[in-house]
């Protein structure tokens, strides 16, 4: 139980430090359970993007956020204060390293 409880502690660390998580590849069902899962925060659609912030936070003020582009869908940490234009940067630094 306290190498599960220091392996959290860890990563809410290095989230802190990173200001957030990667951008990660996710399915549609995916993000139909993140939006349905609580009332979504911040929720955008323009463009063929749409996104939104699920409104529970991770530790310090990051969250879950959960972006569609066209046909893909993606989720990641970051700030409440995220931009779209954030959230696609991340994405463009996630498609960049893989």
């Amino acid at each position: 139980m306290t190498s599960q409880i220091n392996s959290i502690q860890n990563r809410y660390e290095l989230m802190r430090k990173n200001n957030g998580e990667p951008a990660k590849q996710i399915n549609s069902d995916q993000f139909e359970f993140l939006l349905c899962v609580l009332l979504p925060a911040n929720w955008t659609y323009s463009d063929n993007i749409e996104s939104f912030m699920v409104d529970e936070c991770q530790t310090a003020n990051l969250y879950t956020w959960v972006v569609r582009v066209n046909s893909e869908y993606w989720e990641m940490i970051a700030p409440k204060n995220s931009t779209v234009k954030d959230l696609l940067e991340k994405i463009e630094a996630a498609t960049q390293t893989a």
